[in-house]
């Protein structure tokens, strides 16, 4: 097997423009003459109802063998899922995409015959409270390009699932002339530099419509926050005739190309079945003991003998080993909201002990969720520092008698979300002025959950 491994993906969303349905099934076509390369195809639930309406069992007999993702319901019809999402709490909002995105990812699994492997959001509208409801769909992974959260271009854990966003060595496609061309340059130079390496990614995508189209369906339509009637839709500007074709065996011939390197192509599931990084159900005590040993004042992601460990399961496992209880690395969210910890002297080690056992644990569409705060003796102590003292305490053998100062302390995981909340330019679908100051918050508490994925020798 290649340590190059290339995740071929493809947005399938354009349920406007007539000859968007002839490029899928030009494409399909494309990758089934080789019948070595299988695609994952991100679909649109308003595309898979209009391929359903249209009876096109061609399209439907050409996805037999390939990997089936979700791209939404509705994909750019306002208000998308950062507009509506930036409004809500993760928990209320989890709930909120949920009722509105849930639809569209069954008539997706019921029309291909095929589970939904992975999701990508439409365009740029990301947001945190996806996640819990993916995971809760049994989506294993969130495949795509989008930037706000990052662990210097390699895949990662948050949320629950196996990012492969915003990898190292992403190509996207691009059918014009010197184009292919050029991506050919960047496949032979990311396959250079991952020679050495155990095992490598690289995110290979394009669109149906990028075939048959000049321009973008939804540009037409629905830019800067337009909202067009259905009655008034008007199809993406098309290429010149025959140039759909000709781009499809230059695709095609790409795709040979290739396949003279020594990669892999895989699918999604493919690379979870590849990722290491999982700990056990139960881990030793001498591990738990040997992170807790890492963790003063700053809290982030840990990796202790080839297993990868998120903050919020570093918070589950000390508080287990010091309440004496099996020490499993539960998964949970993090908190609703960001609380300071209140001023005092110092505490008691039952205490704190005390107030881990009896504290609620809210939940997020049946997942666990961090607390805001844990209040030990009326004085609220945020999750974030509570970690931080558990530490402490294991560090240092204390008893239950014994008294210890609060650690303040920083978690170190939020580094890797983005700041810029302007997001009115990162995509033509959103409003100019748009800002999801919400959504960036969410996405920094969420970073409890973010941890590395590793790949390589199990």
């Amino acid at each position: 097997m290649a340590n190059v491994k290339v995740l071929l993906w493809f947005d399938v969303e354009d349920y406007i423009t007539p000859e968007a349905q002839e490029a899928w099934a030009g494409l399909l076509e494309q990758l089934n003459r080789r019948n070595v390369v299988r695609g994952i195809f991100k679909i649109v639930g308003e595309k898979a109802r209009l391929t359903y309406r249209q009876n096109r069992t061609d399209i439907w007999a050409g996805l037999s063998g390939h990997e089936i993702g979700y791209h939404s319901d509705l994909h750019s019809q306002h208000p998308v899922s950062t507009e509506y999402l930036e409004h809500y709490g993760f928990r209320e909002g989890a709930a909120v995409f949920e009722a509105k995105e849930r639809s569209g990812l069954d008539d997706v699994r019921n029309m291909t015959g095929s589970p939904v492997v992975c999701y990508g959001q439409a365009g740029y509208s990301w947001a945190p409270q996806t996640f819990a409801a993916l995971n809760k769909w049994g989506v294993s992974v969130y495949l795509d390009d989008h930037d706000q959260i990052s662990m210097d271009g390699l895949p990662f854990w948050y949320g629950g699932l196996l990012n492969m966003t915003n990898m190292e060595a992403t190509i996207k496609l691009s059918f014009k002339e010197d184009r292919l061309e050029q991506a050919k340059r960047e496949f032979d130079r990311a396959c250079e530099r991952f020679s050495g390496e155990e095992v490598a990614f690289i995110s290979m995508y394009c669109h149906e419509c990028d075939f048959s189209c000049e321009g973008f369906w939804d540009a037409v339509n629905f830019a800067r926050g337009k909202m067009t009637p259905p009655e008034l839709w008007q199809p993406a500007p098309l290429k010149a005739p025959g140039e759909m074709e000709r781009w499809l065996e230059k695709f095609g011939e790409f795709i040979d190309y290739t396949l003279t390197k020594q990669i892999d192509y895989i699918t999604a599931s493919e690379a979870l079945a590849l990722e290491s990084s999982r700990p056990e159900a139960v881990v030793p005590e001498e591990d738990v003991r040997a992170l807790a040993a890492t963790v003063d004042e700053e809290l982030g992601y840990r990796v202790l003998g080839g297993k990868s460990y998120s903050p919020a399961e570093l918070h589950a496992l000390f508080g287990a080993l010091l309440l004496g209880r099996e020490l499993k690395p539960d998964f949970a969210y993090g908190p609703e909201r960001e609380q300071r910890s209140d001023g005092g002297g110092l505490l008691r080690v039952a205490d704190i002990k005390q107030a881990f056992a009896a504290a609620d644990r809210p939940e997020v569409l049946g997942f666990r969720q961090l607390p805001d705060y844990y209040d030990i003796g009326g004085r609220r102590v945020s999750p974030l520092d509570m970690t931080c003292t558990m530490a402490r305490i294991l560090r240092g053998g204390l008893a239950d008698d014994d008294r210890v100062e609060l650690v303040r302390g920083t978690l170190a995981t939020e580094k890797h979300a983005g700041d810029n909340d302007h997001w009115g330019p990162r995509w033509r679908i959103f409003p100019e002025e748009l800002r999801v100051p919400n959504v960036i918050a969410m996405s920094k508490l969420q970073s409890w959950t973010l941890k590395p994925a590793l790949f390589g020798k199990k």
